[in-house]
């Protein structure tokens, strides 16, 4: 049972870069740190992947799985962009729960691309997630059923958030193909490697050459830093235990999120937020048992 506290340590690590993300663009002094910031959750990951790369004995790669890796890279970026976009606009609290939609959104895209089909557990989990949502904003029930939904739209940030989980459904059943085409462990340093690779030219664009040796700051290295510990537990906890298992586990990382933003920040209305959170997790619990 070691993996569950590599996958815990995980999930506390990707909160901690969430947060400290949240920080530093609640305090920048110049437009262009925002992809640094971005960036950052990237790049210092980079050198470790490459290291592992070496260390891994790589299967056969195909042209579906160089394919499938160049269909992903610019929705994972602009997934990327969006997420942090997110979390400089709007509360953790009402942010990051929504990434549970995701396999709401899999519901569609599964069937499209993959050609699967939900049981009636995982309609039971979707029904969870969707009513997780709702208690969000459970207080303006009182001004109509869909006032909830309504208030989650207008939120900027979780406006953000809901592309980003959408957008997350279809670079997840595209990496089920990718994977399928190389293995789980190739697959994810391959592919967060090449990721960083190809935003680094959009940062430069977006920031001049002079400006990208900032990612050597104090603040922006302390992301990147928690982000190596995020990946480095999440690869010990996934090598040793089924994989949906193992991401169940790690979704606890929006409960470390909560707490964060009601510690850190100062976030109010945490009790409905929780009790969302928690049936939302009961959902994706359920997703994965089906």
């Amino acid at each position: 049972m070691l993996w569950v506290g590599y996958a815990l340590l995980s999930a506390f690590a990707l909160s901690t870069v969430d947060a400290l993300s949240k920080q530093r663009l609640g305090a920048l002094r110049e437009p262009w740190e925002f992809y640094v910031i971005a960036w950052a959750r990237l790049v210092w990951a980079t050198p470790w992947l490459l290291a592992l790369l070496w260390w891994l004995p790589l299967p056969r790669l195909d042209a579906v799985f160089w394919w499938t890796i160049a269909a992903m890279v610019p929705l994972e970026l602009l997934a990327l962009v969006l997420y942090v976009k997110a979390l400089q606009l709007s509360p953790l609290s009402l942010t990051l729960p929504l990434l549970s939609l995701t396999p709401v959104f899999l519901l569609g895209t599964s069937v499209v691309i993959l050609g699967e089909t939900p049981t009636w557990l995982g309609g039971a989990g979707i029904l969870c997630i969707v009513i997780g949502t709702f208690l969000l904003h459970a207080r303006a029930w009182r001004e109509g059923v869909w006032q909830p939904i309504r208030l989650l739209w207008r939120e900027p940030g979780s406006r953000y958030m809901i592309v980003t989980a959408l957008l997350y459904s279809l670079t997840s059943d595209l990496s089920k193909q990718a994977i399928l085409h190389s293995s789980p462990l190739a697959f994810g340093c391959i592919y967060f490697a090449v990721l960083s690779v190809v935003f680094t030219p959009v940062v430069v664009m977006m920031t001049g050459w002079r400006r990208i040796t900032a990612i050597w700051r104090r603040d922006f290295a302390v992301i990147g830093v928690w982000q190596v510990l995020m990946l480095v537990t999440h690869v010990l906890a996934i090598v040793q235990t089924n994989v949906s298992y193992m991401i169940a586990v790690k979704r606890t990382s929006l409960l470390f999120g909560l707490a964060y933003g009601a510690w850190w920040f100062g976030e109010r209305e945490m009790a409905l937020r929780l009790a969302g959170t928690l049936v939302m997790l009961i959902g994706v619990a359920l997703m994965v048992a089906a």
